[in-house]
């Protein structure tokens, strides 16, 4: 080495060991001062109480409902009336009706293996006994995501065709989609009441910023060659945006439609605590009664349910691809599985069934097509044609009408098919609950779930909850601001200044702490989890497609089931807050880190296995610097599921400002309850921020990135 570089390489040295001496100082530094308090760091009184925020939000929510709960109250009765018809009619309908009314869509856009899947979903719900609570979930998010998709197509189009309204949305939609999803209960509670009407409204209102943001992506990727191409053919601008524009851009709506699924689903279940009814009620009784079983089988029936929706809007948004006839093997199950025997078996009567079902389809279809083909050519005969042509490509279209027709003629004339069969029933509530009552009397399970709860909460919670707590507010605000200028700027600096002086203002200063301190544990217990897990998955391909279900799964069920199997195992308290937390946030971190190391090229591998690295060192030294970038976006997504998961914890046990949210719902006090939710969203908008800038740096010095200039 030349005599430059050691002189840059020792430099370099010194800076790394500077850096690391004023960690710790700052860190002693900390440390001391948290011991200097007697109790929990407050904010100067008379600041909190000059600055009234919970007041202000209070008396402006009295002035509005004083002046225009008049405008309230009919928005209330017509979507009251809406959802009472389409509840009343999924309740009294038959059930065999409702099975053909998600079988037939199913099959027609996910094939015969979603269809069926929709048929085991119908089944469960009966089956379980939760048949009413179902129906009543399904009306609440079916007239939900009608109305999200509704308003939400139509901004978004309005955004695409104008720079101002998308610039004055924007900021708007970005607050939204921060905002915990409890929060929004508040104003529907308040200003619509109790019911299925404020849980349709705050449902609507959540689950709304996905459709806009990708209708309005959407429709601006067009390309430009084809409007051009349009325009001079003569195509006006409606002609151009409703036969060019929104068609092309179909994939993205329907990708944002998915969205809006599943975060309705997600609002829907937590509207029972507004009085709206379905499956989330039965699981809130069930938490509150200790009925693990019970709980778990509400938990069950939204999984199932969550699934199968967001694999029949996933289906619409996927291009399908036709593979030839000598590759494509199987036509149901996944093309991976041929190399299992049972697979290959179970394709074979499979395939047979949807043949003989889209035989009989294309049969009846193409038949009607020619009766309508010959009588409306009495009249048009080119209309005709066009008409035939229509009901021809939709062979599935008329059999199910037919189907839903002599499914209602059954009911009404032949036999009573409107009750689910109770031969049928199948109760797992039992079983769970007898195994989990096993469990915890067994001697080396409760040692485990003590001991895992006694580490948790005395090496780590404890400690860093009494140490946030103590520190002096404007310790942790420097620490903060120093950390925000050098990672991003002087002006987030000054911004998180700003946010955290809000939040300290507002009396929730300590609830913050405590936040975050649940925050930081949680997240450290998800890399502690996760990175070893990505790690097995990105070296082993089996283990990596199993875990890649369980994860699909984790990550489609709604944060409310989450609190079950922790309620069940560990019982309620703020370390079950925690772990219920870790089981929430953890897919991310797995996930990205098996990306990552999966992602780095081959090629380094082999050098350093050619330099005699062994696969330890090859791992640390090569692959988990280049795959910095992918963990520090593990990290972030991490962090901002645990602050979304701080708002269901209380139901078991945690504290912080999710506690607060709670109360202020509780007590009705809408100021107090928002400044809660306002706190943990402007939290996680600062870690969000520091992370993201953070994983920039590391992709410029890494080379992956250009820096700006």
């Amino acid at each position: 080495m030349s005599a430059e570089g050691h002189v840059l390489e020792k430099s370099y040295s010194s800076k790394s060991l500077i850096k690391y001496i004023l960690v710790l100082a700052v860190f002693l530094g900390a440390l001391w001062l948290s011991f200097q308090n007697d109790g929990p760091s407050k904010f100067p009184k008379q600041i909190t109480d000059e600055f009234t925020f919970t007041a202000w939000v209070n008396d402006g929510e009295d002035y509005l409902k004083k002046n225009y709960r008049w405008i309230t109250k009919i928005i209330a009765s017509y979507i009251k009336e809406g959802y009472y018809v389409l509840e009343d009619f999924l309740i009294d309908s038959p059930w065999l009706l409702i099975a053909a009314i998600l079988f037939l869509p199913c099959l027609i856009a996910g094939g015969l293996r979603l269809g069926l899947y929709s048929m085991f979903v119908v089944y469960f719900w009966g089956a379980v006994g939760m048949w009413d609570e179902s129906m009543q979930t399904l009306a609440l998010m079916g007239l939900s995501v009608f109305l999200c998709v509704f308003f939400g197509v139509i901004l978004g189009i309005l955004c695409s065709q104008s720079n101002r309204f998308d610039n004055f949305m924007k900021p708007v939609l970005d607050t939204m989609q921060v905002m915990p999803a409890f929060v929004y209960l508040f104003p529907a509670l308040f200003f619509f009441g109790i019911g299925g009407a404020p849980a349709i409204l705050a449902t609507m209102i959540y689950a709304m910023p996905p459709v806009i943001r990708l209708t309005n992506s959407g429709i601006r990727q067009v390309s430009k060659e084809t409007i051009e191409s349009a325009t001079s053919f003569g195509s006006s601008k409606l002609q151009l945006l409703f036969k060019i524009k929104i068609p092309l851009s179909l994939p993205s709506i329907m990708m944002g439609i998915n969205q809006v699924i599943m975060m309705a689903l997600a609002l829907v279940v937590l509207a029972c605590f507004i009085g709206a009814e379905g499956i989330g009620g039965q699981v809130w009784l069930a938490i509150r009664n200790l009925d693990v079983g019970w709980a778990m089988e509400g938990g069950l029936c939204i999984l199932f349910m969550a699934i199968l929706f967001d694999r029949f809007s996933m289906s619409f948004s996927k291009q399908k691809e036709t593979l030839p006839s000598d590759v494509q093997k199987f036509y149901l199950l996944p093309q991976s599985w041929e190399k299992y025997q049972i697979a290959r078996v179970l394709e074979k009567p499979l395939a047979l069934i949807h043949v003989i079902i889209k035989y009989i389809c294309e049969k009846v279809t193409n038949l009607i097509s020619d009766v309508f083909k010959y009588l409306i050519s009495i009249f048009n005969k080119d209309f005709a044609d066009e008409i035939g042509e229509l009901i021809s490509k939709r062979y599935y279209l008329i059999p199910s009408f037919i189907a839903f027709f002599i499914i209602i003629l059954i009911d009404a004339f032949v036999v009573n098919i409107g009750s689910f069969p109770s031969e049928w029933k199948l109760s797992i509530r039992q079983p769970i609950a007898e195994t989990v009552k096993s469990l915890t009397v067994n001697p080396s399970f409760i040692g485990f779930t003590k001991g895992l709860r006694a580490f948790v909460y005395l090496n780590l919670l404890r400690p860093l909850d009494t140490f946030l707590t103590h520190i002096p507010w404007w310790y942790t605000m420097g620490i903060f601001t120093a950390i925000g200028y050098f990672t991003v700027g002087l002006r987030f600096a000054i911004v998180t200044v700003l946010l955290l002086f809000f939040i300290a203002a507002c009396g929730i200063w300590t609830q913050s702490m405590v936040t975050l301190s649940s925050v930081l544990v949680s997240v450290a217990l998800c890399f502690a989890l996760g990175v070893p897990l990505g790690i097995i998955a990105s070296y082993n391909k089996r283990f990596r497609d199993i875990q890649n279900v369980i994860l699909d799964a984790m990550q489609t069920l709604p944060y409310f089931c989450y609190l079950i199997p922790v309620l069940m195992f560990f019982g309620g308290g703020i370390v079950s807050a925690v772990l219920a937390t870790v089981i929430y946030a953890i897919p991310p971190i797995i996930r990205l880190t098996s990306l990552g190391l999966t992602q780095v090229s081959g090629s380094f591998s082999e050098v350093s296995r050619s330099f005699g690295g062994t696969l330890l060192q090859t791992l640390n030294k090569v692959k988990f610097p280049l795959a910095v970038p992918s963990l520090v976006i593990g990290f972030n997504q991490t962090v901002i599921m645990a602050f979304a998961m701080q708002i269901v914890t209380p139901l078991i046990g945690g504290k912080g400002l999710g506690l607060e949210v709670f109360n202020g719902l509780a007590r009705s006090d809408t100021g107090r309850g928002l400044a809660a939710g306002i706190g943990i969203v402007l939290m996680a908008i600062i870690i969000d921020r520091i992370s993201l800038a953070w994983t920039k740096k590391q992709r410029i010095a890494l080379g992956l990135e250009k820096k700006q200039v």
